[in-house]
Formats: C-alpha cells, structure tokens, sequence
C-alpha cells in the first residue's frame, strides 16, 4: 500500500482488481524488481547459523578438509532455503507473506527431503550421516515456523520505494493517492503541484511541495521514481524533464499500478506504443528456447516412469485413448497439435459443441480430476517443448475456435501470439483459470506484461512459483 514510511499493518492483506482472491502485487524492472529484502537477509544469516553449526558438529566428531564440510551442507542449506520458499516465509511474488498453514509446512519439509536427496544422490561420496541427513528435514520445518512466527510478531515488510507525486491540482492528486493504494511497498514522500497554486496544506498527511522543493527532496531523500497523475502539458514538461534529467523514472498512475501487479493496461490509448515494445521484445531473449530444451531433457528422465504409471491407470479408468491429441494456435498464429493425457470421456463435446472449462466439470473422469489438478496430464507436452512448438513459460495455447472468438471482442488479443506458447505462464499462477471471455481478457493482461519483461530471472521465477501452484493445488479446472 501506498504509505508515508514503511510500516504496514501487521495481518492486513490486499488483492489487486481482476485477480480474484490471487496473490498480491510484484515488483519487477529497475524499481520494481525482486528485492534483497531484509526478510532474504534474515533467511540467509539463519541459514548461515545453521550451517555453523551442522560444522563445527561435524568438525569436532570427525576432523576432516573444510572444503568436504562445506559440500556436505550444501543440500541442508539449499533444503532448508527452499522449504521456506514452498512455505512462503519469503516470496519472489507474494507480498505480503499469506498465513503458514499445516499442508504449506508438510510440503516444506517433502521439498527439503526431496532436495538432499538429490544432491546426495548427485555427491554420495559426501554423504553425510544418518543422524545428520533425519534430523534436516526436521530442522527445516522448525525453521520454517520459527522464522514466521519471528516476522509475524515483528510484522516485517519489505522496504517501500519512496516516490514524488506530480499532479495538476489538489483534486487531480487526491485521486492518485487512492489509486495508488494498489501499489504496496511504494512510499510517497509529497504530493507537488505547480509553481502557481496556492492551497499549500497537506494532504491525506503529506506535504505539498512546489516543483523546487520536491527536487531538493529528491535529492535529499535519495526519491527515483516520480508518479505523475492528471496534469496539462504545459506543467508536465516544466517538471517531468527535470526530474528525468536529474535520474529519476516517470510513471504514470495507471501504469505503476498495472506493473505493481504485474499486468499490461489495456485500458491505455496508447495501442501503438505497447505494440511497438511487444513486438520489440517478442523477438529478445533468444535464449529461452536453450532453457525450454535444457530443462525439457532434464525432466525427461525422471518422468518417464511416471508417465507409463499414468498411462496405465488412464487406460484401465475409462474407455478411450491414453493421449487426448487436440489443436491449438501457436506462435505467429500457426496451429500445431498439443499433447496431453486424456481426463475426459470420448467424444465428450459431440452434442454441444467447443466449450468452456468448469469448476464441477461432468465429463470429466475421476481419475482425470486428480491428473489435472495435479498437471499431470500435462507431462507430454514436454514432447511438444522439444518440438519447437511450445515453451516451458509463454501464455496457454487456445484452440482455434476461441481464438477467432476472443480476437474480435478483445483488442491487442493476437498480440500474445507473438511468442511460443507455454506449458505454464504468468498469467496461469496469477490468475485463477480462464473459463470465459471476460477472463480471457484479464490473463491477456499478464500474457503481454510477461511478453514485454521476459527475461531469465522472470523466466526461472515462473518455473519456481509454478512447483508451488502444483503442490498446492491453486487454480486447476
């Protein structure tokens, strides 16, 4: 929220509009990026301690080459990380934390196992002992419930970015101070307004500065970002060049607030301009095709077995085929096949037709609804990774029917096939599932802002944050 300092009230929670229930803003580009939060600093000295002492343990039992001691903590330390990850103690998207709950824990502790067991697998020379590979998870889970009963008690937030506020008038500025209430982590040192108004008074507890004074606390306060609500040109033009001059990033209102929550808006009039960058940054980050095949390979392997188990329990659950094959649109608009497991009856929309998805689905199998609210019977698109026709992150490929739909009722709709379509996205762990054309038109809204902010940490952050939609379940039809 939108504050004078960097105190929030502790257990509050905020929803941005459209997201019905999901997770509350993320910062992302220069300002708005994945902050080293002191919450991050916290987890790390834990770990660290930790660390030290699985050590000096391991030291005084068994003296041995400092360089081995650190290769058997690895796999603890990363365990322990990434339990509080799954646990959301601390989140590259969620702000602020959601309560812990009993699953959120349990799944903590399975990813720590999960992890050690890996990396001793991988290292098992380095094994350590027996006592010390039980007693990790343990630790882990301890961990995890002690580091948020520590934040909650202190109601620990992340440093807010401190910003100026530019409007026309009092009114004008009124109104973006409550707009930019869906903006958290953003502290708004002063509203400013012209040279030539008079009403000086604060507001909303703010102070009004005129266009001098706000550059001197600019400067003084060490404020980059500078928010312009409503203004005439002539105003604009005597502050916002100076401002930009002077180092600071100029946001609009409405498209802070949209990247607050990480969406495109697509109420702006300025189609052209967000056209131009899409198609400009369609065509960057060449190297996401090189991780889709890397990480398709890798995950190949350990789901083959998994795969054949599927399949047979799919065949022996309902009559039909084991894989459901169907088209869908792709990059530049052209069709391919997608493959996935069948978790519906045959023939299931012979009488009515393409339809939406639904919550209580009748033709889904039972066996079918557990596959998809697991993503299981997404694991032979991996096939389709490989292919070249899809990615691991990009927007949900549609068929083709809802396509010619969507794209004469949703302006800037086609623009999302500017990129390979994706097995996971942005849009489908910050959304709930799309099942009609007004959702449509709210997860295009997060295709494209993925689209314009591709890159390989925003790439790796939906591969990590999808583990945890599938553990937890959020958003499957």
């Amino acid at each position: 929220m939108a504050t004078t300092d960097t105190t929030r009230r502790r257990g509050s929670r905020t929803t941005p509009k459209g997201t019905k229930g999901g997770p509350t803003p993320v910062r992302l580009g220069v300002l708005w990026g994945y902050p080293f939060t002191l919450v991050c600093r916290l987890i790390l000295a834990f770990t660290a301690l930790l660390a030290f002492c699985f050590a000096a343990t391991y030291i005084l039992s068994q003296p041995t080459n400092p360089v081995t001691i650190l290769i058997h903590l690895v796999p603890v330390a990363l365990a322990i990380l990434l339990a509080m990850y799954v646990a959301e103690v601390v989140g590259v998207t969620v702000r602020p934390l959601p309560p812990l709950t009993i699953e959120a824990l349990f799944w903590s502790i399975a990813t720590a196992c999960l992890t050690m067991a890996l990396g001793y697998a991988i290292l098992p020379t380095y094994a350590p002992s027996t006592s010390l590979a039980l007693s990790a998870p343990v630790l882990s889970g301890l961990a995890v419930f002690l580091q948020r009963r520590w934040l909650d008690a202190r109601g620990v937030v992340d440093d807010a970015v401190p910003a100026l506020l530019f409007a026309g008038n009092r009114a004008d500025a009124a109104h973006g101070l409550a707009e930019l209430t869906d903006a958290p982590g953003l502290a708004i040192r002063a509203a400013v307004l012209p040279a030539l108004a008079r009403d000086r008074s604060p507001m909303a507890g703010l102070p009004v500065d005129t266009p001098k004074d706000a550059l001197e606390r600019m400067r003084r306060e060490r404020v980059r970002l500078f928010v312009v609500a409503r203004a005439p040109a002539t105003d604009l033009q005597s502050i916002v060049a100076t401002c930009a001059g002077a180092g600071c990033v100029v946001e609009t209102v409405d498209e802070l607030v949209a990247k607050a929550q990480g969406r495109v808006n697509l109420t702006s009039d300025a189609d052209i301009d967000l056209l131009n960058r899409l198609t400009t940054q369609a065509n960057r980050f060449s190297i996401q095709r090189q991780f889709d095949v890397l990480f398709a390979l890798l995950a190949l392997a350990p789901t083959l077995l998994l795969c054949l188990l599927t399949a047979i329990a799919v065949k022996l659950s309902s009559r039909g085929p084991v894989l459901f094959t169907q088209r869908r649109v792709g990059r530049w608009g052209r069709p391919f096949r997608i493959y996935k497991f069948r978790t519906m009856t045959v023939d299931e929309e012979k009488e009515t037709g393409p339809v939406w998805a639904s919550d209580s689905n009748p033709r889904v199998t039972k066996l079918g609804r557990f596959l998809r609210t697991t993503r299981l019977d997404e694991m032979p698109q991996i096939l389709n990774v490989l292919l070249g026709d899809m990615s691991l992150v990009g927007p949900r490929p549609e068929r083709p029917y809802f396509v010619e739909t969507l794209r004469r009722k949703i302006p800037l709709y086609d623009a999302r096939h500017s990129v390979r379509p994706g097995i996971t996205g942005w849009a489908q762990i910050r959304y709930a599932y799309g099942a009609s054309e007004e959702d449509a038109q709210e997860k295009l809204s997060y295709e494209l802002f993925y689209i314009l902010n591709r890159s390989t940490t925003f790439y790796l952050t939906v591969l990590l944050e999808t583990v945890k939609v599938i553990l937890f379940r959020r958003g499957s039809r």
